[in-house]
C-alpha cells in the first residue's frame, strides 16, 4: 500500500485498529468458502464516529472497504476480491436497547445472533430467525445477507424482523432508515433495500429488530421413509394440513448415510428420507398438533414415526439434522455447497432432478434442508480430478431450479460464487434498476466491489 494512503488510514483508524502485517492480513483473507483473498490492510472498527473517518479516508485515497462480521459467509461476501480494507466490525457487538414494551431490540452489528436470542429469552421474548451459524454469526451478517434458518416456514427470514437502520455511506455520512414502530410506510424502504444487499450498499451501525412472545412449548415429529416420492408428498401433505409447523426439514438417502457412519444414530439401511417437523404454541394445541403431523407422516408411508414434547427427546431427534453438515464433508475432499429454493409444488421434481443430475456427471450430491419453504442445501462432492464435473453440475441444478420456476439462492446470498448466475434469474431491468441504486449509494464502487450484481 501506497505509505500516504496508509498513513491516512491509521490517522483515521487510530494506529492501534490499523492492521497490515501479512499474518493479520491473511487471518482475513478467507470465509467458509476456503478461497483466500487477501485485503491490503484490515481496519478494527470501535465507534461510529471511527467508521465514519475510516470510510471517508478511503473514499479520498479511492480504496475499496469490505464490511466483515464473523467470516462465516457462503458464498464469498466478506472477502477482499479488490484488494483494499476489511472493515472488522465484530467488536461492535452490544445490545443497545432491549425493550420489552415495545418487543423491540436495538443492536450493533457485531453481536452475535445466539446471543441476541439468549437475551430477548430472559425478558420473556423470542427472536425467531435461526440459522444453523447461529452460535458465532452476526446480527449484521445475518441482516447483509438475509438468513433463514430452520424456523423460516413459520416466522419468516431476518428481513421480517428490522425495523430500522443506521448506516453510513462510504463517503462517510450517516443515515437513519425505518422506526421503531411495527407499521411505517413515510417514504421509500431504504431498509429493506439493505436488507440483503451484501454490505454493497452501506455499512450498518446499528439494527433494530422486532421480538415476539416466547411460546409456551414445543414438539418435534419425524418420519423415516423407504422412498423420497414419499417423503415429498408427506411434506406437502404437512404443508396443507392448515397447521403451521415451526420448521419442516428434509435429508435424502446419501446425507442420512453420512450421518449414521459420521454419528450412529441407528438410523434403519434402507431409510432414502428423512423428514422432521416442529410445532410451538400452547401446550394443549401443541400436543393436538404433534399427533396430527405424526398422523400425517404414518399416512404418507412412513416407515417409521416418532414424536417428542420434551427438549432432551426433541433433541435427540434433530441430531441428524444438526449431524448433517459436517457429515457429508466426509463424502469427499472437495464440496461446492448450493442452496437453491424452488416452488413447494416442485419439491419432488426438483429431487427427481437431483438424482438425474449425480448420475450423468458421476459425482455425489447430498440434499438436505428447509423443505417446508422449498429451500434445499445441495452438496456437491468431489474430487480434484473432478472439478470440471463438479461446476458442470451445479450449472445444471442451477438450470433445474430455474426451469422450475426457483431461485439460485435462499439465503446464503451471491457473494461471488454465484456472480455469473446471477443474470440467468434476474430481469435485465431489474437488473439495470439495481445497478442504479448501486451508483447512487456507492457512485465509486469502493464499497464491497465484485459482489451480488455483475459488471454491465
Amino acid at each position: 500500500m501506497d505509505p500516504d494512503v496508509r498513513q491516512a488510514l491509521r490517522q483515521a483508524a487510530g494506529a492501534e485498529n490499523y492492521r497490515d502485517a501479512p499474518a493479520e492480513r491473511l487471518l482475513y483473507a478467507s470465509d467458509a468458502t476456503g478461497e483466500l483473498h487477501p485485503p491490503q490492510a484490515v481496519v478494527r472498527a470501535v465507534d461510529e464516529a471511527q467508521v465514519r473517518r475510516v470510510l471517508a479516508a478511503c473514499t479520498r485515497q479511492r480504496v475499496p472497504v469490505v464490511p466483515r462480521g464473523s467470516g462465516s459467509g457462503l458464498t464469498g461476501g466478506a472477502l477482499a476480491v479488490a484488494g483494499g480494507v476489511v472493515l472488522d466490525l465484530a467488536g461492535l457487538n452490544r445490545i443497545l436497547a432491549l425493550n420489552a414494551a415495545d418487543h423491540t431490540a436495538t443492536v450493533q452489528p457485531g453481536v452475535i445472533t445466539a446471543d441476541l436470542q439468549a437475551a430477548a429469552e430472559q425478558a420473556g421474548l423470542f427472536y425467531p430467525p435461526d440459522p444453523a451459524s447461529v452460535g458465532f454469526s452476526t446480527i449484521g451478517g445475518n441482516v447483509a445477507e438475509n438468513a433463514g434458518g430452520l424456523r423460516a416456514v413459520k416466522y419468516g427470514v431476518t428481513r421480517d424482523y428490522v425495523l430500522g437502520l443506521k448506516a453510513a455511506l462510504m463517503d462517510g455520512r450517516v443515515f437513519v432508515s425505518g422506526a421503531s414502530t411495527f407499521k411505517s410506510v413515510v417514504g421509500y424502504d431504504l431498509t429493506r433495500l439493505l436488507v440483503g444487499s451484501e454490505g454493497t450498499l452501506a455499512v450498518l451501525l446499528e439494527i433494530t429488530l422486532r421480538l415476539l412472545p416466547r411460546p409456551e412449548s414445543k414438539a418435534t415429529v419425524s418420519g423415516i421413509f423407504s422412498d423420497m416420492d414419499q417423503a415429498t408428498a408427506a411434506v406437502q401433505a404437512l404443508l396443507m394440513s392448515g397447521i403451521i409447523p415451526t420448521a419442516v426439514e428434509l435429508m435424502d438417502q446419501r446425507t442420512l448415510r453420512a450421518v449414521e457412519e459420521f454419528a450412529g444414530l441407528g438410523l434403519p439401511p434402507q431409510a432414502r428420507a428423512m423428514v422432521l417437523a416442529d410445532v410451538d404454541g400452547a401446550p394443549e394445541v401443541v400436543a393436538r398438533q404433534a399427533a396430527d403431523l405424526a398422523g400425517i407422516l404414518a399416512k404418507r408411508g412412513a416407515d417409521t414415526v416418532e414424536a417428542a414434547h420434551d427438549p432432551r427427546a426433541a433433541e435427540r431427534l434433530w441430531r441428524a439434522r444438526r449431524a448433517a453438515g459436517p457429515a457429508v464433508n466426509r463424502l469427499a475432499t472437495r464440496k461446492l455447497n448450493e442452496d437453491i429454493v424452488v416452488p413447494l409444488g416442485r419439491l419432488g421434481e426438483m429431487t427427481a432432478r437431483l438424482c438425474r443430475v449425480e448420475q450423468e456427471r458421476g459425482i455425489v450430491l447430498a440434499a438436505f434442508g428447509h423443505a417446508g419453504d422449498g429451500n434445499l442445501h445441495v452438496n456437491v462432492m468431489f474430487e480434484p480430478h473432478q472439478e470440471e464435473a463438479a461446476h458442470q453440475a451445479v450449472s445444471d441444478i442451477f438450470a433445474h431450479t430455474l426451469a422450475l420456476g426457483g431461485s439460485l439462492s435462499g439465503e446464503h446470498g451471491v457473494g461471488i460464487r454465484k456472480l455469473g448466475y446471477v443474470g440467468a434469474e434476474m430481469d435485465p431491468v431489474a437488473l439495470e434498476l439495481m445497478r442504479g441504486l448501486k451508483a447512487v449509494f456507492d457512485p465509486l464502487n469502493l464499497l464491497n466491489p465484485g459482489k451480488l450484481l455483475p459488471p454491465a
